[in-house]
């Protein structure tokens, strides 16, 4: 790499393409993913799929060969995995703490996972876990609850 480039970051839509094919991949008894599975799991066409696919795989996430199903690499299952443990943690928060609706707090979880950082991730895990967990949280859950329930 040159002195002037930049190294390689994910994008939220590239991060997506993650996500998308580490779902496909768990719900696949052969453990890959098609590319046609991906365009329809994330409403796009093939030649976005291609696209993102040779970005990724270039970049060293996937095994991809047109001929072949797509297959994480390991470095590309640390990455889903970490957007898919954003997603969860912040969805969780959004619905429990926050009392979202769960498919709006899944749609909010989407858009923010690609910028929220680890620490903030790790501390509204926390902030989750004791809120619903601890037996002294019940008294801020109803606090929580009625500051939040004129909001409906």
């Amino acid at each position: 790499m040159r002195s002037s480039e930049k190294p390689f970051e994910l994008t939220a839509s590239l991060e997506d393409y993650l996500e998308a094919i580490k779902e496909l991949i768990d719900a696949d008894a052969h453990g890959h993913a098609h590319t046609s599975e991906i365009a329809r799991r994330l409403g796009v066409k093939m030649p976005s799929v291609t696209n993102a696919l040779g970005v990724l795989c270039k970049n060293g996430y996937i095994h991809y060969d047109a001929s072949y199903p797509v297959t994480l690499t390991k470095r590309g299952a640390q990455a889903a995995a970490r957007v898919m443990r954003r997603h969860a943690v912040l969805k969780s928060f959004l619905t429990d703490i926050l009392l979202l609706e769960e498919e709006a707090a899944s749609a909010t979880a989407c858009r923010v996972e690609h910028v929220i950082d680890d620490q903030l991730i790790d501390r509204l895990e926390a902030v989750n876990a004791a809120l619903t967990q601890s037996e002294c949280s019940s008294h801020v859950r109803d606090c929580l609850q009625q500051a939040l329930q004129h909001l409906d």
